[in-house]
């Protein structure tokens, strides 16, 4: 059981191994899904939403033409209406990724986070673990609704009960509620499941922000995420891309001048020289000297205290 205060930050490297795409990719395949030629296209469903075929093609051939990895950063510049449909890109490239088999394959870091903190069903709402994530999947409330249920062979309600007590916050929205998450004042919810229809499309995007969105200084999720991290005595951050603006609204900086400031470490694979050497200088990150995935940073860091 973990014991002391303990956040893990997760970014899109978090997913990755789950299927779901970095940055560059998620902009390839938005590309394909607009290309007229390709033989299952999104396009019929973008004009059944009120998209025309010239408004379809003229926001693929910028994407295309912008020599960007990032979809946030296309969609900065541009009108509310393009962003909507650079939102319903997102989503509509994000769902086909939702299978539950690739949560549990053999080195998943979902099972051995699980299996480390070694759950016992009565105590697990006494881990005093919680999860700011920057992505937009759902995969891991999924996971651990799973894992738990068949585990200990729970209904769905009991472990609600369980999990409504760790806190899992989405700072820029994501692919809509799993049915268990559903409250009466909530409209909208849907299973884990790679299926796409108009209605779960722009339902699923209607939650979704970018990076470069207004974000108030009052937004709940980022209030949220601001109590946990000053109130904890770890700080992970695991398949992070350390963006500039993603630290300034988590306010990082706050712990510079905390004494003695809580444990912050993260990883860094494939993560820029650059950023390795800026990142420990400018916050109170560290970094491993190895250049650990989120398995190899979880066996050698994680303590169950």
């Amino acid at each position: 059981m973990i014991t002391k205060p303990t956040v893990f930050v997760l970014g899109a490297g978090a997913s990755i191994s789950f299927g779901y795409p970095l940055g560059k990719n998620l902009v390839e395949i938005i590309l394909k899904n607009f290309d007229s030629t390709f033989p299952k296209n999104a396009i019929e469903i973008f004009k059944g939403l009120g998209f025309s075929q010239e408004e379809i093609a003229a926001f693929r051939e910028q994407l295309r033409h912008s020599a960007t990895q990032s979809i946030d950063s296309f969609l900065e510049p541009r009108k509310e209406e393009e962003r909507y449909l650079g939102k319903l890109a997102i989503a509509y490239a994000l769902i086909p990724f939702e299978n539950t088999d690739p949560l549990f394959y053999d080195g998943s870091w979902y099972t051995n986070l699980l299996n480390k903190i070694q759950p016992n069903f009565a105590d697990f709402e006494k881990n005093k673990i919680s999860f700011i994530t920057f992505n937009y999947d759902r995969s891991l409330e999924h996971f651990l609704m799973t894992a738990l249920s068949n585990r200990f062979k729970k209904t769905e309600q009991e472990c609600v009960n369980k999990l409504k007590k760790i806190p899992i916050i989405h700072l820029y929205g994501k692919l809509g509620l799993l049915p268990w998450e559903k409250t009466d004042s909530d409209d909208y919810a849907r299973e884990y499941n790679p299926s796409i229809t108009p209605h779960y499309l722009r339902k699923s995007s209607s939650s979704l922000k970018i990076i470069y969105d207004k974000v108030d200084e009052k937004d709940l999720e980022f209030k949220q995420a601001r109590q946990l991290l000053q109130t904890a005595t770890k700080i992970y951050f695991l398949g992070f891309g350390f963006h500039k603006d993603n630290l300034l609204r988590l306010r990082m900086k706050y712990f510079n001048d905390v004494i003695p400031p809580p444990l912050i470490e993260g990883t860094s694979y494939r993560l820029s020289q650059d950023l390795r050497e800026s990142i420990p200088k400018m916050y109170k990150i560290k970094f491993p000297n190895h250049d650990w995935d989120i398995n190899e940073f979880l066996e050698q860091k994680i303590r169950l205290t």
